[in-house]
């Protein structure tokens, strides 16, 4: 896991990110480099978290290699250097084997698989404990349900964008064997149906084709100024893989701005509870128990109430019942705008505020603050310090470009001048 923070406002954008990387589920190192500059003479940087690599393909070298490629290019607006990303990306079907493509796949399709034969030892578990067996036919009958469940869930998302039903048609049939071998891998004993099969090889497709992200995609922050823009903005995707050259990958709308005169954003990525801790007052973990406990609460008072107890009144107890829960529900619902108000108005603002007219160094030790709160809450606490070692910080504006502020290397810069002097080799620094 990670931490970072995107901090903009009309002077410019300040990034930092931690160096933890987990590889597996205990060991971790922090050396991990996670901000690049994503052009050596225009003010964009990039930023990555989540998987470090795109079906093992590490987001280190497409970033250099496009940054490359774009050499002196310079384009009008942000989101034309995230569109040239992805075309790059899918125009380089090299980087992305068949067999490298067919082991994503497999992977994806077994881990859901296995996720089903979960859900249905799930159902199957309490019928063993209460009758010591199960039939054959209850089995078959708890597998359909189980499939069809999933299928119809599957099957309401949306195309990815980019993807059609022509070319999710022609993934299945391509795949076929595939979906085949894995399916009687991991069912092994049970026998769907003819109709199941359908459905699982469907299951199978969707998981590639529509809006339906794992756990493992990567998380990509393009930041900066377009050559015609003055103020900055971000732009965050998530990407999962590539398949017979079209990248499966989503904007996080939630994660993208534009900022405006007198505007400014402070976003963070991956672990960000203590960011929004600082910004709300309060851990949303805090905010989540409260709600949940509060509307457990006043739903059950009414239930509290005897109909014995409202013998004599004039409404009859289930009114007064119904009643009461409206009234509740209404001082439950105007707590909550009460408590929202506040947090905005004694919290977040205050913050904003200040954000607005931060300059730019200003911008970028705040940044690394809000980093480094939340290793420190890691490395105090009992869990695994996933986040944590030097944090890089760099500041981007439109006159400067990208300025790194806090830079780590991995090797000695002084007996590495040659790279210095070769980082700008073929670019003229005057343009």
């Amino acid at each position: 896991m990670t931490s970072e923070v995107v901090i903009a406002n009309a002077n410019g954008v300040a990034l930092a990110a931690d160096s933890a990387v987990t590889i597996g589920n205990q060991k971790i190192y922090n050396s991990a480099l996670k901000v690049f500059a994503l052009s050596k003479t225009e003010p964009v940087g990039i930023m990555i978290y989540g998987n470090a690599g795109l079906m093992d393909v590490p987001w280190e070298t497409l970033v250099k290699t496009y940054r490359k490629k774009l050499g002196t290019t310079k384009y009008d607006t942000l989101e034309e250097y995230g569109d040239g990303l992805l075309d790059y990306i899918c125009d380089h079907g090299s980087y992305f084997t068949d067999a490298s493509q067919t082991n994503w796949i497999a992977s994806n399709i077994r881990g859901y698989y296995t996720l089903i034969r979960g859900k249905l030892f799930e159902r199957i578990h309490p019928i063993l404990q209460a009758n010591g067996e199960i039939k054959d036919d209850e089995t078959s009958q708890l597998f359909e349900e189980v499939i069809t469940s999933h299928h119809a869930e599957l099957k309401e998302k949306e195309l990815v964008k980019g993807f059609s039903s022509t070319f999710e048609k022609t993934f299945r049939k391509k795949h076929v064997s595939l979906f085949k071998s894995i399916s009687d891998e991991v069912f092994q004993n049970l026998k769907p149906k003819k109709s199941l099969v359908a459905k699982l090889y469907d299951i199978a497709t969707f998981l590639h084709t529509r809006q339906i992200f794992s756990q493992n995609t990567s998380g990509i922050v393009i930041t900066g100024f377009g050559d015609k823009e003055i103020y900055p903005s971000i732009l965050t995707y998530e990407m999962e893989g590539v398949i017979e050259g079209k990248l499966k990958y989503r904007i996080l709308e939630d994660k993208c701005t534009k900022i405006q005169s007198g505007g400014c954003s402070i976003t963070p990525f991956a672990q960000d509870d203590m960011v929004s801790s600082f910004m709300n007052g309060v851990n949303p973990a805090v905010i989540n128990l409260i709600e949940t406990y509060l509307q457990q609460l006043f739903v059950r008072i009414p239930e509290l109430i005897k109909d014995d107890d409202l013998e004599g009144s004039k409404l009859p107890s289930k009114k007064i019942k119904e009643d009461l829960n409206a009234h509740t529900t209404s001082l439950l619902t105007d707590f909550f705008k009460q408590l929202g108000d506040h947090i905005k108005d004694q919290h977040v603002n205050p913050v904003m505020n200040m954000v607005t007219v931060l300059p730019k160094d200003e911008l970028a030790s705040m940044a690394e603050a809000l980093v480094n709160l939340t290793a420190f809450k890691r490395r105090m606490t009992n869990t695994l310090e996933t986040v944590g070692g030097p944090v890089d910080v760099a500041v981007i504006s439109k006159g400067d470009g990208l300025v790194w502020v806090k830079r780590k290397h991995y090797f000695p810069e002084n007996l590495n001048q040659h790279f210095f002097r070769n980082y700008f080799r073929g670019v003229d620094n005057e343009q």
